[in-house]
């Protein structure tokens, strides 16, 4: 889908989520007010996602549509929950256009499923129904016994398929980590579904006052969760869904690595534009809401690749992360999130397939951190071919090289001694005339 080429500063979260079994019944706890292992692990995954600044449009996400189908939730109250004390509380951040969604709080008081947690006498309680799919569900948020300084924050939605576990937000964002004062009525928060599988949804809650001693309830960290599993034949699971996109390639190419690598490529680039907010990062994110970083762009191809058998791994520089793939025993590098445009500036130059199949060096003038990446010790995805590159394949990169040597053909004919070509290129940024420079010069040592 369009978007322009090039984008300033945003944020992703690179981490590499691991397999993990998900319990199927709501859980409650009290933890320690530091940050938890959770927490601490997605903050260490953020980095920042730097693009060149260029003109440019891009049209707006798709939106999910509404289907009649229902998304059904596991466990009723909690258990498990341990008391502890905190001396530090974290930061309170202001939420504009928040994610998780907000609405003022609702006058029903029973649900069909509720979580629980318990600290110092104050019960904080997470209570839900069953919603459709792709439509806004509510979790209301309530305390008993508690002060008027009781805050809650709804954490980034994390989601399982049976594969691997992700989260579907970037959890740096600060639409994740505004508290709500609770009051007497309570909160709600909102969120959509979008893919069968399990959704584990953190709540946490503080309750403290250090300037008032008898309305401070030393509760600076507790946390309950919700989970939620969404089986719906109209709503497919990731796992579903790159399968299918597996059985489709696989009946529309001839099954080689580079026909297949290219494919599922021009697939990915269908399915998602580029989240602007910054927000929607995942493999969930751009296969079920078409939008995202480009994490997203990264997670889904390397989802693809294994899927398809294609070995791959995951490049990054300059805080953007990319894909590495072996295509018949030779490493090359392809950068999705850069070649999802529909943009054609640059004549015969297909700027949608520029950054496929690239060498290190030839990535490096896009990125430049990939510099010292690909030289340190132990780099295993060391591109230093072009065999496989987009150009090179389609022949265009020949037809470019061509033109060049019947110029340079002709000074050697007028027996000149010295001489110089005007490259055709070079109206180009540097960093689109450098790669395809080095492109053709890849097919003139050929010839």
């Amino acid at each position: 889908m369009k978007r322009p080429l090039y984008y300033l500063l945003c944020a992703i979260a690179c981490t590499s989520m691991v397999s993990a079994t998900m319990p199927m019944a709501a859980i409650a706890e009290a933890i320690q007010p530091r940050a938890t292992t959770e927490q601490q692990a997605q903050a260490d995954a953020t980095s920042i996602d730097t693009g060149k600044a260029e003109d440019g449009t891009n049209t707006n996400a798709t939106a999910d549509t509404v289907e009649d189908s229902t998304a059904t939730s596991t466990g009723t109250s909690a258990a498990n929950t341990e008391s502890t004390d905190g001396t530090t509380a974290p930061s309170l951040l202001a939420q504009a256009t928040p994610t998780p969604a907000t609405i003022s709080a609702t006058s029903q008081t029973t649900y069909a499923h509720s979580a629980t947690a318990t600290q110092n006498g104050v019960t904080f309680t997470v209570s839900w129904n069953d919603a459709p799919a792709g439509t806004a569900t509510t979790f209301h948020v309530t305390q008993a016994n508690g002060s008027s300084q009781a805050k809650a924050r709804m954490d980034v939605p994390t989601y399982w398929d049976g594969g691997s576990q992700e989260s579907v937000c970037d959890p740096s964002r600060p639409a994740w980590a505004g508290y709500y004062t609770l009051g007497t009525a309570g909160h709600d928060f909102t969120f959509d579904f979008t893919a069968s599988g399990t959704y584990r949804i953190y709540f946490y809650f503080m309750d403290n006052d250090r300037n008032d001693p008898q309305n401070d309830k030393g509760i600076y960290y507790l946390r309950t969760t919700a989970e939620v599993t969404v089986n719906d034949a109209a709503r497919p699971s990731v796992t579903q869904i790159v399968n299918d996109a597996i059985a489709q390639c696989r009946q529309q190419t001839n099954g080689s690595e580079y026909d297949m690598a290219l494919w599922l490529r021009d697939w990915t680039l269908d399915q998602l534009e580029y989240n602007h907010s910054l927000n929607w990062c995942s493999a969930e994110s751009g296969l079920t809401r078409h939008q995202g970083t480009c994490e997203s762009y990264q997670r889904i191809y390397a989802k693809l690749l294994n899927a398809a058998g294609i070995d791959n791994g995951r490049t990054t520089g300059n805080g953007h992360t990319w894909n590495a793939v072996k295509i018949d025993n030779k490493w090359c590098q392809m950068d999705l999130t850069w070649d999802d445009t529909s943009d054609n500036w640059y004549g015969d130059l297909d700027q949608r397939h520029l950054y496929f199949g690239l060498t290190d060096e030839l990535m490096a003038i896009a990125h430049s951190d990939h510099t010292a990446n690909y030289q340190k010790d132990g780099y295993s995805y060391r591109s230093t071919d072009l065999s496989n590159n987009y150009f090179v394949r389609n022949g265009k990169a020949e037809e470019w090289a061509e033109k060049y040597a019947d110029r340079i053909q002709q000074h050697l004919d007028a027996k000149e001694e010295s001489f110089s070509i005007d490259a055709d290129n070079q109206s180009f940024p540097a960093s689109i005339s450098g790669i395809q420079n080095g492109i053709i010069a890849y097919a003139m040592n050929l010839r």
